[in-house]
């Protein structure tokens, strides 16, 4: 096998490995000051792309690669499928002004994708896969590939424990070679139930003085679960659900196949008030309220009308719930930075909390999926380059016998 790293490799984001120059396993873009894409494919070799799950720096990239002459099979879940058009549409809607692609391309990948069963095997060409359960988010899947003897799993974003949300990834077998990611390769996650104890206090304390919550979550994913945790908090304030969660939460509400519990999220969805314009929103920060909105990393959307209203209330807090890329909003206000809003800096004097809601595994429960798949090679990606590293020095303490690589964007393995 000949396995290139277009992107994703020592960096989170743009995820994107082509196998044999014929097949790609995920198409993502970057989020940051400016959009990334994956570089130096000939979109016209690929016979097929597998998608492992909907979330932007998996999928994004397909219009652009269409756009530019990909025609081929587009291999997901039918959850995966259902979601990706609304966080294209989305993505398009952001940055069309500057886009690379036409809104038409994103129609032309529906004929494109092909909806398989997880755990059932298929084939293509010469080539036999199984997509396989992977927790992250629904439809999420980690890809085996067989071909010549040799076995591949490409995990995705994986996550080997429960969260409210979804149930852990399965039990994989044991293959020759593991692409895995290492998002937080170097961090242990804090138990779940002390996590959501912690995060309630935090709500509750802020609502007790007086403060409004404002709760930047990715719409796919963080923004559910944090709508669940919340049905556990017994408060009159008016919780709001802004963006594109909306949206993604009616079609889970189509899709409740791999929902660990779909009433609980329906109920948490009712109690909700649905945040439908920018008139709305101007309104509704006039009060106190408890506001859960994209996007995630507090990179555009709506989030930035809160950002903009509350920041210099002292008050109030800004609650982070998952992985903040280098260059975001996010990461600035992880490390005490001023924030980009409308082209200015400002500082925000509002609270900050941080809570590691990850739907992605840590170090531990990687370092455990990697024992028990015990593969021949090893190889690292979609992790800063500190994470990977330090896993890397993790496992090979651990398993003597593993071959571990870190590539970065460009290089090739040959297996």
């Amino acid at each position: 096998m000949h396995i290139e790293f277009h992107g994703g490799a020592s960096e989170v984001g743009r995820s994107c490995i082509e196998i044999n120059g014929e097949i790609l396993l995920d198409a993502g873009l970057k989020l940051g000051t400016q959009i990334e894409y994956p570089q130096n494919i000939s979109y016209k070799n690929i016979k097929a792309v597998f998608v492992s799950h909907a979330h932007l720096d998996h999928c994004g990239a397909l219009p652009l690669f269409v756009h530019y002459g990909l025609n081929c099979p587009i291999i997901c879940t039918k959850e995966t499928r259902d979601l990706i058009f609304p966080m294209l549409d989305d993505a398009y809607n952001l940055q069309k002004e500057n886009s690379d692609y036409d809104e038409d391309d994103i129609q032309k990948i529906r004929p494109m994708i092909e909806v398989v069963e997880e755990g059932v095997k298929g084939r293509l060409h010469d080539y036999e896969f199984k997509f396989l359960h992977a927790g992250h988010i629904p439809g999420s899947s980690s890809i085996l590939i067989e071909r010549e003897g040799k076995k591949l799993i490409y995990t995705g974003d994986i996550n080997t424990i429960n969260t409210e949300l979804m149930g852990k990834a399965e039990d994989f077998p044991e293959v020759d070679i593991l692409i895995t990611e290492a998002t937080y390769g170097d961090e242990d996650h804090e138990e779940r139930d002390v996590l959501e104890k912690n995060f309630i206090e935090a709500v509750t304390k802020t609502i007790g003085r007086g403060g409004s919550v404002i709760i930047p979550a990715f719409g796919l994913g963080r923004s559910q679960e944090i709508l669940i945790i919340l049905e556990k908090l017994n408060t009159k304030v008016p919780i709001y659900l802004d963006g594109m969660a909306r949206r993604i939460t009616n079609i889970l509400f189509n899709q409740p196949r791999e929902l660990r519990d779909a009433a609980l999220l329906r109920r948490a969805f009712k109690k909700s008030i649905i945040v439908k314009d920018f008139s709305q929103r101007n309104e509704i920060v006039k009060k106190q309220g408890i506001f859960i909105t994209t996007s995630g990393m507090l990179t555009g959307g709506p989030v930035m009308s809160y950002l903009e209203h509350y920041r210099d209330d002292r008050n109030s807090t800004i609650i982070l719930t998952g992985y903040q890329s280098e260059n975001t909003n996010g990461r600035r206000l992880m490390n005490g930075e001023r924030v980009e809003i409308d082209n200015k800096l400002y500082e925000v004097k509002c609270e900050l909390q941080i809570f590691g809601f990850s739907a992605h595994a840590g170090k531990k429960e990687l370092i455990e999926l990697i024992k028990n798949v015990n593969p021949k090679l090893l190889i690292l990606n979609h992790g800063d380059l500190e994470a990977i590293q330090f896993l890397k020095q993790e496992v090979l303490k651990k398993m003597k016998n593993i071959e571990v690589k870190t590539p970065k964007i460009g290089d090739a393995i040959d297996v």
